[in-house]
């Protein structure tokens, strides 16, 4: 009796290829998927809405620079709202009085945001004082900006922060009537040197609040 070998055929180069070309394609796909699929950490970074509020006590262009400084900050463990989008939002919204930290709740959950960040103006206060011959003035003003922290899920104020009163004056000729305070050189200037020191505030103390409330990393 005799047993005879059967030599398989080895595949051909393009029988190879065949085989192979679907684990290389999946293989790609799957580094595609992972490259693209945003890291853990980056899902997990608290999202915050600043906005200028409430309306009453509110001075244009506060939350912008705070917003700036904090975008430097390459420390920062949060992401922020564009301020193009709060501006629109802000300019469409009642956020006057008691009905501010409830609308600006409600702004924070449209964009997905864990918190909302009301920023004022409470102190802009002036004082004038008319020369005798009536022909100069002087002008002292004072101005404090506030932080409200609000939360999007109970719409309540869960922390307060203030910086001190930054003091200014100046002598101008008494011609030309009194500008708004919203418009007062001084104030606008003392507003911009004060909005750096809100803003290192809220970049010390949100961390906290987002650990307090189980916001980001700390549990989703």
């Amino acid at each position: 009796m005799s047993i005879r070998f059967r030599k398989e055929a080895r595949p051909t180069p393009k029988s190879a290829l065949r085989a192979s070309t679907p684990l290389l394609l999946g293989a790609a796909l799957g580094l595609l998927l992972v490259s693209c699929a945003p890291r853990a950490e980056e899902q997990q970074r608290p999202l915050v809405a600043l906005m200028n509020a409430p309306a009453q006590v509110a001075l244009a262009g506060t939350a912008e620079i705070v917003q700036d400084v904090l975008q430097r900050d390459e420390g920062r463990g949060f992401d922020l709202v564009s301020g193009f989008t709060m501006r629109f939002l802000e300019s469409h919204t009642d956020l006057f009085h008691s009905r501010a930290a409830p609308s600006a709740g409600r702004i924070a959950r449209g964009q997905g945001a864990n918190l909302a960040v009301m920023i004022g103006a409470p102190v802009l206060d002036r004082n004038v004082t008319v020369s005798r011959d009536e022909a100069s003035r002087r002008v002292d003003v004072s101005v404090a900006l506030e932080a409200q922290v609000v939360d999007p899920a109970t719409d309540a104020i869960v922390q307060t922060l203030r910086t001190r009163t930054h003091q200014g004056s100046r002598v101008e000729a008494n011609d030309d009537p009194l500008p708004d305070p919203e418009d007062d050189e001084t104030a606008i200037a003392l507003m911009q040197g004060a909005a750096p020191e809100l803003a290192r505030s809220l970049g010390a103390e949100l961390p906290y609040l987002f650990s307090e409330l189980l916001i980001g990393s700390s549990g989703g």
